[in-house]
């Protein structure tokens, strides 16, 4: 009778540790979460079917990429050779005042990460890259995150530049209180959104 109750749990044990492996490999296989400019580029989804989900759009495969906008692309980037498109997803935490018709494609360029944003019509909206620490901040926004965001960290920065602005899109954090800055480099804020 025990040998009975050891093999069935046995038996129960490796179905499960199966069944949930099964899962796992289908939920890598079907949703793969990237940060905005990741450092590894993820494995094209169009090879296997899949899409693949960044923070805010949807990889696309090379047959669905928008002539217009791969075309504004290798215009305004001539020298780069590999990169990913994606269409424009909007979720919930998003602040972007856009439509769902927009474009966005991730590249490498000189060993630096960018993000480069295009409308509909193919016309350029921006290109932003992350910025390690504050060290790679101009003095002037230095200056005003010292004075007036004492004892906050930075979270995240992104450099953006747009048709006519450079600025800094800073993140920062003190407990549960956050703080998004668009900054210019003259230490001047564009635009600020807190919790």
């Amino acid at each position: 009778m025990k040998i009975t109750q050891i093999a069935g749990l046995l038996v129960l044990s490796v179905c499960t540790l199966i069944s949930c492996n099964e899962k796992k490999t289908t939920m890598a296989e079907t949703l793969t979460i990237t940060d905005t400019v990741a450092n590894t580029q993820p494995t094209a989804a169009a090879d296997t079917g899949t899409r693949v989900i960044s923070a805010n759009g949807v990889l696309l495969a090379d047959n669905e990429v928008p002539d217009t906008i791969r075309a504004a692309f290798k215009t305004k980037y001539p020298r780069v050779t590999r990169s990913q498109y994606y269409s424009y997803q909007s979720h919930a935490d998003d602040d972007l005042e856009i439509d769902q018709s927009y474009y966005y494609v991730r590249f490498n360029d000189n060993g630096a990460d960018y993000t480069s944003w295009f409308d509909s019509n193919g016309d350029w909206v921006k290109t932003s890259t992350k910025v390690l620490g504050d060290k790679n901040l101009p003095d002037a926004v230095n200056r005003y995150l010292n004075v007036n965001y004492p004892g906050y960290a930075i979270e995240e920065i992104s450099k953006e530049n747009d048709k006519n602005i450079n600025m800094y899109e800073i993140k920062l954090g003190k407990g549960d209180r956050k703080v998004k800055l668009k900054i210019l480099p003259n230490g001047k804020v564009f635009k600020r959104k807190s919790n």
